[in-house]
């Protein structure tokens, strides 16, 4: 019997989630995912990092979502509001609410995501190929 990954380490992590900008001003790296070998039942982790200036596109999906911020500032788009993000901020996405992240500082905004594992392609029936709907265009990688 093989044993069940418990840990991953930072040369591991995957990038490329479907948050991911082709110039990488987005990044949406994938920690604890099936992806990494892990196989959680209910919850995903990754990390979410936005360069200056720059925003995640407006998405949303099937499943609640929390960020927790480490680093710099930026405002949370949700539903149409803006709410001011800053180190220590905590979020709770809602499924099915269009949400954005803006970086609006000077340095990279980080971001720690936890969601449930609905954001990994289980789901047929969502309208996209991605389990996101991007309500945005983006530069493809």
């Amino acid at each position: 019997m093989s044993e069940s990954r418990v840990v991953i380490y930072p040369e591991e992590v995957l990038e490329g989630a479907p948050m991911q900008s082709a110039d990488r001003a987005v990044r949406d790296l994938k920690l604890i995912y099936p992806e990494t070998g892990f196989e959680a039942m209910t919850l995903c982790l990754g990390v979410v990092e936005i360069e200056p200036g720059h925003h995640s596109p407006l998405h949303k999906h099937r499943c609640e979502e929390v960020y927790y911020v480490v680093q710099g500032t930026g405002d949370l788009e949700s539903d149409g509001r803006r709410y001011p993000l800053r180190p220590g901020s905590a979020v709770l996405n809602r499924p099915g609410v269009p949400h954005r992240v803006h970086n609006t500082g000077n340095e990279t905004l980080r971001l720690v995501v936890v969601a449930g594992i609905m954001l990994v392609p289980l789901l047929p029936s969502w309208p996209t190929p991605s389990p996101y709907e991007i309500l945005e265009e983006r530069a493809v990688q």
